[in-house]
């Protein structure tokens, strides 16, 4: 019986693969989708991610309990 791993890890190699093919015929404007939408979506990504990354951290500092260590 093949493990439940060895199908995630084949189905992530497919998708991952074809996922490339796809983004650079889409980058090169080989697709009727617009092409600058492949450089604008990931940096929206990457821009909602450090947002959310720095909103997170400011979170944690404002609800963290005060330490008071004795001097």
């Amino acid at each position: 019986m093949v493990r439940l791993a060895r199908i995630v890890g084949l189905a992530a190699m497919i998708c991952s693969t074809a996922f490339a093919v796809f983004y650079i015929l889409w980058f090169f404007g080989l697709t009727p989708l617009d092409p600058q939408l492949a450089v604008k979506i990931p940096i929206l990504v990457i821009v909602l991610g450090l947002c959310f990354i720095a909103g997170w951290l400011g979170y944690v500092m404002a609800t963290a309990p005060s330490s008071s260590s004795p001097h």
